[in-house]
Formats: C-alpha cells, sequence, structure tokens
C-alpha cells in the first residue's frame, strides 16, 4: 500500500491533513507499520502501529502505539478495524512487545480489545501574573535550535526516566519536534552541565509548554524564571502536564489556574511472559483472562490466598495504577 494512499485515506476519514503535514505523515511512518485491509484493490481501512520503549522495571521495554484508526465511511462497521486491531495484536505478541498504548476516540470500543483507561493528563490554564516566579539560579539558560538542543533534551529526559514514559529515538523527537509542530527550545546548564530543559510555543496570548523537564529544583526554578521573562507580551501560560506535576504548589494564589484532570491513554499488557520479565510486584495470586490473546491466560503471583480473576485490561490497569505509572511526554 503506497503511502500516498494512506494519507489520502487519513486526510478523508479526520476530514483535515494530519498535524504537520504530509511530510510529518511519511515520517511517522519511518518508526511504525501501517496495517491495512483492501477490498477489491480499494484500500477500507487502516491503523498506523508506532514502535516505542518505554521505562518500566528499571530497562526500556518495546511499547506499541496504535494511531490513526481509520475508515472510509461506506466500509464502516464491517468489522475491518476489528480485524485489523487483532492482527496488530497477535503479531506484537509474537514480537514480545510488553506494552501499547492508544489515545482512544471510544474507551468502550477499545476494552474490546483488552486495553483499559490508564493514564491521566493535567491541563493547566495560569494568567501570566500568578505563574511562578521562579530565580534566576547561578547556571545560564540558552535558547537553542531543534539540533542543537536535542543531546541535551535526550540526555536530560533518560535520566528522568520516570515509570511508563516513552524513551525516544532520535526519529521520535524529530517527529514530534521538528515535523508534527516547531517549537523553541532552551536549556537551563549548571556548571555547563544540562539539568533542564523547556519546549514551548506561542499561540495567540498565550505562553504554551510542551514539556518541562529537570534533574534539580535550581533547575526548575531557572525554568520558572525563564516563562516569567515573557510576562509582558502573553495573557497566560498554558500547560498539558503528567497528573504527577504540581505547579500550583509554587504559585502565590493557587486558586486563579483552572486546573483540569483529564482521563487520557489507555494500554494492555501485550505479552504477559515478556511483562513477566521485569518483576512486577503482583498482590497474590492473578488468574488473567485475556480474550483477544489467550497465549496470556494463566494464574500469575504467589501466595495461598484465594486467587482473582481479572481481564488482562483490568490487571494491566491495577498493576500500572499500582506503580503510579505516568505519560509525561507531548503527543
Amino acid at each position: 500500500m503506497s503511502q500516498e494512499k494512506l494519507l489520502d485515506l487519513m486526510k478523508y476519514a479526520f476530514h483535515k491533513t494530519p498535524t504537520g503535514g504530509d511530510e510529518a505523515f511519511y515520517k511517522l511512518l519511518t518508526f511504525s507499520k501501517a496495517y491495512t485491509n483492501e477490498l477489491e484493490g480499494q484500500l477500507t481501512s487502516a491503523i498506523i502501529d508506532s514502535h516505542f520503549n518505554v521505562f518500566y522495571g528499571g530497562e526500556n521495554v518495546s511499547m506499541s502505539g496504535i494511531g490513526y484508526v481509520a475508515s472510509y465511511p461506506e466500509y464502516r462497521g464491517k468489522s475491518y478495524v476489528s480485524d485489523l486491531m487483532l492482527e496488530i495484536l497477535k503479531d506484537n505478541y509474537n514480537q514480545g512487545t510488553v506494552f501499547s498504548y492508544l489515545a482512544p476516540f471510544s474507551y468502550s470500543f477499545y476494552r474490546k480489545f483488552g486495553y483499559e483507561y490508564v493514564f491521566n493528563q493535567k491541563s493547566y490554564d495560569i494568567p501570566f501574573q500568578y505563574f511562578p516566579k521562579g530565580l534566576k539560579g547561578d547556571g545560564k539558560i540558552v535558547r537553542l535550535n531543534f539540533e542543537e538542543a536535542l543531546p541535551q533534551m535526550d540526555e536530560i529526559h533518560k535520566l528522568v526516566s520516570e515509570i511508563g514514559s516513552v524513551n525516544r529515538t532520535h526519529d521520535q523527537w524529530s517527529y514530534y519536534f521538528e515535523y508534527k509542530s516547531k517549537p523553541n527550545f532552551a536549556v537551563y546548564y549548571e556548571n555547563d552541565l544540562p539539568v533542564g530543559y523547556i519546549i514551548y510555543e506561542f499561540s495567540s496570548n498565550n505562553f504554551v509548554i510542551r514539556e518541562l523537564t529537570f534533574l534539580t529544583d535550581e533547575a526548575k526554578d531557572a525554568l520558572y524564571f525563564f516563562v516569567s521573562s515573557h510576562a509582558s507580551a502573553f495573557e497566560s501560560v498554558k500547560y498539558k502536564a503528567s497528573e504527577k506535576e504540581i505547579v500550583e504548589w509554587e504559585m502565590s494564589e493557587p486558586s486563579q489556574a483552572k486546573i483540569l484532570i483529564n482521563p487520557y491513554m489507555m494500554a494492555r499488557i501485550v505479552n504477559m511472559e515478556e511483562f513477566m520479565k521485569t518483576s512486577p510486584i503482583i498482590n497474590g495470586r492473578v488468574e488473567i483472562i485475556d480474550e483477544q490473546l489467550p497465549e496470556n491466560n494463566g494464574i500469575y503471583g504467589e501466595g495461598e490466598g484465594e486467587i482473582r480473576k481479572l481481564s488482562i485490561g483490568k490487571f494491566t490497569q491495577e498493576i500500572l495504577r499500582q506503580e503510579n505509572v505516568i505519560l509525561r511526554e507531548y503527543f
């Protein structure tokens, strides 16, 4: 299937050009696999399965990111998408993929494939005068272009490595911040070592934070100070972060912030055998029931108590929330 035909389907199904334009979509395909269905030579449906690694259990494990789930209207309701989802899951199981994440258009639809709601997203809308002022610090902050900033951002990003978050490759950094969007970058240095970065954009009267990541409190304060230095040009700061973020604790008037916790992405364990190699802490013994991948069915955990029965989705939800997983990356 040609990339051009895939792109035509996405534009038609979603009534718009993919974010970042045609070239961004083609860049996505460099680290993804397109699953397609055709009928009499006509493309009917497609799903893009993007290959990521995430931090879990002290190591990098594989994750299948599901996106661009699309069908032409005349072919909807014919199970083509469902068939593709099952094909993706089976392929990823055979490849030893540990997790799969997706941003659902319908939570109930994806529960049919063993996914469950796991991640929240925290949205801030803060009038600029109330955003934390921060402190300039003894280090220095430098605005850089993407290629200049990437090595430092990648180093900091890997050192933070919160459970559940994505460990981006160079192509993935490039897709999100050279193709899908073209934001600004600044890196904070202490003793000439990079210890924090911010990715940001300007949108009308808003200063939009895409990512704000730091290794020290001093770096956090310096990045806040950098944001605050733009106060005369903007009315508010907007920031979509993981629910772990607590910017409001740093505000002089936290009640002035509009803060929403929104249900966000779903996840499922794809290959239980590979997942168990991460040495998860399972409470008691659990019988896993996986209707899509019966190879995962079985009893896991240790102990003498009652065996609990859980679907693969509910087990995924329980154990990942128990681990306090977050997703801090911009998608």
